[in-house]
């Protein structure tokens, strides 16, 4: 077997029995294998909660992967949660480093983020690196100069709170039941027994710990959504009450949310953290939340409202103005020097990064008139570059290098040169 990400295929009932999936293509056994996924799927969780039947587009055939990936995956993981740390706790203070110059905000936004750093310092909030939220950084898998297999993290979305999470934890969990047993010699990537062979995955247990380690179960938790379908947020509700027995309050579009920190329950009962209102109506104070809410239906909540939605989210606001901006990898980057002279990252957590992280160039920068400049000399340059909304998701809104001409092209670069 190779030693690199290899997709493999089992053989009839036996987890021993594997295989690089090409080599022995069946296509009654593949039916069958990806009939026996969805009905594991659909006994983890009811078919209606399963964004547009997402259950029926899993894949039985898992990517096998060695001690090498994994220990490449915790390095990259752990020096960019130690650089983003660092950065987002300096943003306002570091005089030198001008955060808010390389990566300007809306001004209301920055109104926000400097009130909330006056709360850390009164002790009404955490430090960032008591309370970093849901993080789910995308990659890509490119072979180096060597043919070494080597991730490249091209973007973090941190927008909303459960970020696929319960489907990779469903379809974990499946992948996990499939190959488990002592004659087994296949095992889940972080499991704490595994051998040299193991699958690119996450236990459910871990994955759903995390995500209810973002809240406190001994206290009401409301969710707050707008537009946003929702691919997660359903399944998670059902999950905490399974979990829990508790049935988080979910709050529709924000319009109907009166303004203050209070929202009015759906279904009105009385408990130990509810009151009546002088008109009779059940009301609860809310203590935690977890939003589901685009950057323009954060901004019409108004800046009191958001202020108090900002002391109770568990998605930091930190997180989702900062962490979830495409260009924080740029200014990690542009950082890499100045954390290891501070001695908050070492040199080789520095390598990592740098090897681990797409180029990522900030409107206005010095690299930018370079790459305007390399453009021009070498039109087929932008074929490897792409132009990426800085709030986006979901691959909207992105423009590939090669879908412009030259001039289009160097027209875009121009416009980037002075944002605003």
């Amino acid at each position: 077997m190779s030693a690199q990400l290899t997709q493999i295929s089992f053989g009839g009932a036996r987890p021993r029995d594997y295989a690089p999936a090409g080599q022995r293509f069946d296509p009654g056994e593949y039916r069958r294998q990806e009939a026996d996924l969805r009905e594991a799927l659909l006994r983890l969780c009811p078919e209606d909660l399963w964004h547009d039947g997402s259950y029926s587009a899993g894949c039985p055939r898992p990517i096998l992967v060695g001690e090498s990936h994994q220990k490449q995956m915790r390095d990259l993981h752990e020096a960019l949660t130690t650089a983003i740390v660092d950065i987002v706790q300096r943003w306002w203070t570091d005089d030198d480093a001008r955060f808010w110059e390389r990566m300007p905000l809306e001004a209301d936004e920055e109104e926000l983020l400097k009130w909330i750093e006056k709360q850390v310092s009164a002790g009404n909030m955490p430090a960032f690196s008591q309370c970093l939220g849901s993080w789910r950084p995308d990659f890509l898998v490119e072979k180096d100069e060597h043919r070494e297999e080597n991730y490249r993290i091209t973007e973090i979305n941190a927008r909303f709170s459960f970020n696929g999470f319960m489907h990779e934890a469903y379809g974990q969990e499946v992948l996990n039941k499939s190959v488990e047993g002592e004659a087994s010699v296949l095992v889940g990537a972080t499991d704490p027994n595994q051998g040299s062979l193991t699958l690119f995955s996450l236990s459910l247990i871990k994955i759903l710990e995390g995500l209810f380690g973002l809240f406190q179960p001994d206290r009401p938790l409301h969710l707050l959504k707008g537009a946003e379908h929702g691919i997660d947020i359903h399944m998670f509700i059902d999950a905490v009450w399974r979990r829990f027995g508790i049935r988080p309050h979910h709050t529709g579009r924000p319009e109907d949310a009166p303004p203050g920190s209070r929202v009015p329950r759906r279904e009105p009962e009385q408990g130990p953290w509810s009151f009546t209102a002088d008109n009779g109506e059940i009301w609860e104070e809310v203590h935690q939340i977890g939003l589901e809410l685009r950057q323009r239906e954060l901004a019409a909540l108004g800046t009191d409202t958001l202020r108090e939605v900002s002391l109770r989210c568990f998605n930091d606001m930190r997180t989702i103005l900062l962490v979830h901006d495409k260009r924080m990898l740029g200014v990690v980057k542009q950082e890499l020097p100045r954390l290891v002279a501070s001695g908050t990252l070492t040199a080789a957590q520095a390598y990592v990064l740098d090897r681990g992280v797409v180029d990522t160039i900030l409107p206005g920068s010095p690299e930018l008139g370079r790459l305007a400049a390399a453009s021009a000399a070498s039109p087929r340059l932008r074929h490897g570059y792409v132009l990426k909304p800085i709030r986006g998701g979901k691959g909207r809104g992105i423009v590939f290098g090669d879908d412009l001409g030259p001039g289009d092209w160097a027209s875009a670069l121009r416009e980037l040169a002075s944002p605003g």
